[in-house]
């Protein structure tokens, strides 16, 4: 009998257009716009190779220039170098300046090394950083051969004038690290929530008071207990599915780096699923209202719950954090999202059971929630 009502539940929902398309296919389109606009996220804090010319005086002998320009072309950051420099005259350096070729050149002479540019960016700050480190390591140099020239050979000299690259901290992830990857978690997150739409038709479906096949439901000999179990297992067999395969499209058409932890994120969306088709059964039944209107304040909770967890800026969700810490223990979108990022970038992810118990505590609520209604319910009339 309960393959007999899930095989036609299946059909019924399967043929709810309206809903497939905000469950499926509008998280897809809102993940197309979130690939253009954030597709060049991860490419915004990468170093390109600096431009920069080399001036060299008359009087300034070949020992010297030789090792400036070699210093200049084996600085790196990241395994990667940093300078793209070229030897030019001033007349011919003053004009690339100006044409903005090059980020500005250095005038080499016998005793002194200077600096020219015409703006101040990142560009130019590191290469005046460059610049003071290397007139400081060769006055260093300079004081040791003259004074004790024995420490030239001792492994002390190997230390100095070395770069320290401060402009990217590689840190232990679990994952190589994807900014693109936050705004995605949160779309899941706002996904996992449409489920709320499935528990709410659901329930629409299941009240006498609410719609015909509410009535003929409630008319017939079978438990409800036991229909209402089978019309949430097809709405939990859609919309897991659904999530599913946003998650492979985000992957593979998108390109969204999800880390390797496949089996606990399918998890945590499963687990999430649940949590929002009930949520969705409790606003079904409590809400005395027509279905259109549980449907707009089913969708207004959910993009107040995305705003919070940071979709529309990842600060806001910084400031519920710091004020109002509870709300996002209790905040489904967070909770999944957060659960997402620990799981792509913790290599300890102890935290992120908390955030499973925590879906967990509230599905349990709201499952309770739901069956004493349902077992209070009664209709003086059909």
């Amino acid at each position: 009998m309960f393959w007999h009502l899930y095989h036609y539940r299946l059909k019924i929902q399967a043929k709810n257009k309206v809903l497939l398309f905000w469950s499926l296919i509008f998280p897809l389109l809102l993940g197309l716009f979130f690939t253009a606009a954030f597709s060049n996220l991860d490419t915004l804090n990468t170093v390109k190779k600096i431009p920069v010319g080399i001036v060299i005086s008359d009087n300034n002998d070949s020992q010297n220039t030789e090792f400036f320009i070699k210093t200049v072309e084996e600085i790196k950051s990241n395994d990667q170098k940093m300078f793209a420099s070229v030897v030019l005259s001033k007349e011919t350096a003053a004009q690339h300046l100006l044409d903005e070729k090059i980020a500005g050149y250095y005038t080499l002479s016998a005793e002194n090394l200077s600096l020219t540019i015409n703006k101040q960016s990142i560009q130019q700050n590191v290469l005046n950083s460059f610049m003071n480190q290397f007139i400081q390591s060769k006055s260093i140099l300079s004081t040791l051969e003259k004074e004790n020239p024995a420490l030239l050979a001792s492994s002390i000299t190997e230390k100095i004038g070395q770069t320290n690259n401060y402009i990217s901290v590689k840190n232990a992830t679990a994952s190589k690290g994807s900014q693109k990857s936050f705004f995605f978690f949160t779309l899941i997150g706002m996904s996992c929530m449409f489920g709320m739409f499935w528990g709410i038709i659901t329930a629409n479906d299941e009240q006498a008071n609410q719609s015909a096949n509410g009535i003929r439901i409630s008319m017939t000999p079978k438990n409800k207990l036991f229909i209402v179990l089978t019309n949430l297992a097809s709405s939990f067999t859609i919309f897991v599915t659904e999530l599913f395969f946003i998650l492979g499209f985000s992957h593979f058409v998108y390109g969204v780096d999800f880390g390797d932890r496949w089996l606990l994120i399918l998890l945590t969306c499963s687990l999430t699923a649940v949590t929002a088709i009930s949520l969705g059964v409790l606003f079904g039944n409590l809400l005395k209202v027509p279905l259109n209107q549980k449907i707009s304040l089913a969708v207004t909770f959910q993009m107040t719950c995305s705003f919070l967890a940071g979709m529309m800026s990842p600060d806001i969700k910084l400031l519920v954090n710091q004020h109002l810490p509870w709300l996002n223990a209790i905040n489904p979108v967070n909770l999944v999202s957060e659960a997402l990022y620990k799981l792509y970038y913790y290599q300890n992810i102890d935290s992120f059971y908390n955030n499973i118990l925590n879906l967990s505590i509230l599905t349990a609520v709201f499952i309770t929630l739901s069956v004493i209604y349902e077992r209070r319910v009664q209709y003086v009339s059909l």
